[in-house]
């Protein structure tokens, strides 16, 4: 029962944090968060421990756990692995003729429900394009077949999603559907240069926006 409870409680802080409902540098303190789960603290420290496993979460010394801070360094090195797994999978993809028109059209379904959420302009559409945004990057990784590189995408790409500060002003629809269409169409037209080329500039771009956001707009290392 205690593992099924620590399961539980990591998968609700990893929402809250990927979300920004817990952002970066928030103290975790278990007896709190066991009281907001309605669970001991037991399973609350394993799911922590979990967290901190993932790169969620960071150990504060006496402080505690903390929702994890990240150093320019920290951005530069989780999108040099989000360009070498996601770029190596469609590679693969295209290599084993598994980008189908049929694939297609699954990325162009996400893509079209991300773009109706944006378009509801509310926090709750907002997080549930964030989630399909996570949905569209999974499946183009799910081309390598290979659980273990899907496993270490999953766990960096929601790193890179507590490092944004939501909010309906700060997320861009507009870089959004060009960078998604354009990947989509290379997909749909079998261009495997051309779907390589589209995912890196599109990777290229998130991250460089990152980059050059002022450092008070950053969950940055104190």
């Amino acid at each position: 029962m205690r593992s099924t409870l620590a399961q539980q409680a990591y998968e609700a802080l990893q929402e809250q944090i990927v979300s920004g409902a817990l952002p970066a540098g928030h103290r975790l303190l278990a007896d709190e968060l066991a009281g907001s789960l309605a669970i001991s603290q037991t399973p609350v420290k394993e799911a922590l421990a979990l967290l901190e496993r993932d790169g969620l979460v960071e150990s504060a010394s006496r402080r505690g756990s903390v929702v994890r801070r990240y150093s320019l360094a920290d951005i530069e090195e989780i999108y040099a692995a989000r360009m070498l797994l996601e770029l190596h999978a469609v590679e693969t993809g295209f290599a084993a003729g598994l980008t189908t028109p049929a694939f297609a059209d699954t990325l162009r379904q996400t893509f079209h429900e991300q773009m109706e959420n944006v378009e509801e302009q509310s926090e709750r559409g907002l997080f549930e394009a964030i989630r399909l945004d996570r949905e569209f990057h999974e499946q183009i990784v799910g081309l390598s077949q290979n659980r273990l590189l899907i496993g270490w995408h999953r766990l960096v790409l929601r790193q890179t999603q507590t490092i944004r500060n939501y909010s309906l002003s700060r997320y861009d629809p507009v870089r959004t559907r060009h960078e998604h269409s354009a990947i989509i169409e290379a997909f749909d037209g079998s261009r495997a240069e051309a779907a390589i080329e589209a995912l890196q500039n599109h990777l290229t771009a998130s991250r460089d926006e990152f980059l050059s956001r002022p450092a008070e707009e950053l969950p940055m290392r104190p």
